[in-house]
């Protein structure tokens, strides 16, 4: 009788400590998934944040560089007149908006597509194997729905982007590449900046 009560006892202890156990792995688990976030999403919308991307860059190089027939294009995109809402509503509104684009990008691309928040106002996003015409009405899609969405506050969208490797001759070093790529992509979203804003004054 008292060997049964004892290996009872046992039982209890050890269903206790295993339960103590899984209970410690699991808030490891929840600390370390909440650490890993931290470290690669921005924390305001929730996106990858620069850091990340890059990293998601250089490794889509080397993964290009293994396969010929590899391709990807990067997207800059740059909120117009949003300094105004920071101005005239508060920066509350501003990052409001901020997150509500977010969203808008998370929905418009593919789930094997990278969108990040490069920094501010600015977001890149990484598309593979895209072809010119996809690239092409992706930039009048998202510019449409952006200037709906945010009508009264008269937000518009300027967008470039780079392509790899048509825009990439005989640069060998990956960072070097990262850094054409997003030049690339930022000078050809301030040209169709200007463009529109010449239109809007002729």
């Amino acid at each position: 009788m008292r060997e049964k009560i004892k290996i009872k006892i046992l039982q209890a202890l050890l269903e206790e400590v295993t339960k103590k156990y899984d209970d410690s792995i699991t808030e490891k688990e929840k600390l370390l998934q909440k650490m890993f976030e931290m470290a690669v999403n921005d924390s305001l919308t929730g996106l990858y944040n620069r850091q990340y991307m890059q990293n998601y860059l250089l490794n889509l190089i080397k993964k290009a560089k293994r396969n010929k027939n590899e391709k990807f294009a990067v997207i800059f995109l740059d909120l117009d007149n949003f300094k105004s809402i920071n101005d005239s509503f508060g920066h509350n509104k501003g990052d409001e908006i901020l997150k509500e684009v977010a969203n808008i990008l998370k929905n418009s691309f593919r789930e094997c597509d990278l969108v990040s928040r490069y920094g501010g106002d600015e977001f890149v996003i990484i598309v593979e194997n895209p072809s010119f015409e996809v690239l092409d009405n992706l930039k009048s899609r998202l510019r449409n729905i952006i200037e709906t969405e945010f009508k009264d506050f008269g937000i518009s969208v300027s967008i470039g982007f780079s392509c790899f490797p048509k825009d990439i001759s005989n640069v060998k070093d990956e960072e070097e590449i990262i850094n054409k790529l997003l030049t690339i992509a930022d000078n050809r979203m301030y040209e169709n900046k200007k463009e529109r804003k010449d239109k809007k004054l002729s």
